[in-house]
């Protein structure tokens, strides 16, 4: 009993753990949950009408029930991810898996209406390829985040499954060669992540929620993004006709 409490409580404050907004776990809640409701909420303003939706590190299928929950239905919505496990748990009357590596999409030219690829280029030895095959497999938009890490990984936070560092201007560079043009840009902003609130303090909620708290002041808003560690680059990118 005393060891599942245990495991109960290491699971709730982990900082590893899949890229999945819906388990009750500190990194869901402070990182993957407000990233996804973004990815939702820019779908659902620039990408209505979907017809197929290639979704390249779908993991669980997050995306999809999300996307559900919002009522923004697709024709047909592609998973692809590179773990078996994960492809066995997509399910849906729409849905179709596609077991491969983001290098290597098995997707012919021009099938998806929009290509969703959040939080993956990172994990990846060669970033631009899979960004090239990404364009490839798209005949309208690609949807794309990926975290800034400059800050992070020269203080020597580096977590060891982010073996690449993405830069922007690379991808701008290689769509505006593809014939693609930037149609929305953001960055997103997230508190301190776990692992350095244990290095720094001793950890609790609370003090999570006043430095997200302030990072809502506008007068100290410049000063205390620069302390978030955890920053989000989105890029929405369109296919010039």
């Amino acid at each position: 009993m005393l060891g599942r409490i245990i495991s109960a409580v290491k699971e709730a404050v982990t900082t590893i753990g899949v890229s999945d907004p819906r388990p009750k776990t500190y990194l869901a809640k402070l990182f993957h949950e407000p990233r996804y409701r973004e990815v939702i909420g820019i779908i659902k303003a620039h990408a209505c009408g979907i017809g197929v939706l290639l979704d390249v590190g779908c993991g669980r299928g997050a995306l999809y029930e999300l996307l559900s929950e919002e009522g923004i239905e697709v024709s047909l919505y592609v998973g692809c991810d590179i773990e078996i496990t994960y492809i066995r748990e997509l399910e849906g009357e729409k849905v179709d898996r596609v077991l491969c590596d983001a290098h290597h999409l098995p997707i012919r030219r021009s099938a998806a209406d929009l290509v969703v690829c959040s939080e993956v280029l990172e994990h990846l030895q060669k970033p631009l390829m899979a960004f090239y095959n990404l364009l490839f497999a798209s005949r309208q938009k690609v949807l794309i985040t990926f975290p800034d890490e400059r800050v992070k990984n020269a203080l020597g936070f580096r977590y060891p499954e982010h073996i690449s560092e993405i830069r922007l201007t690379e991808l701008i560079y290689l769509a505006n060669l593809l014939g693609y043009r930037m149609k929305l840009y953001k960055r997103l902003y997230f508190a301190l992540p776990p692992s350095i609130f244990d290095k720094i303090f001793s950890f609790s909620y609370r003090k999570l929620r006043c430095f997200s708290a302030l990072l809502k002041i506008p007068t100290l808003l410049p000063v205390f993004r620069e302390l978030c560690l955890i920053k989000t680059e989105v890029m929405l990118i369109e296919r010039q006709i």
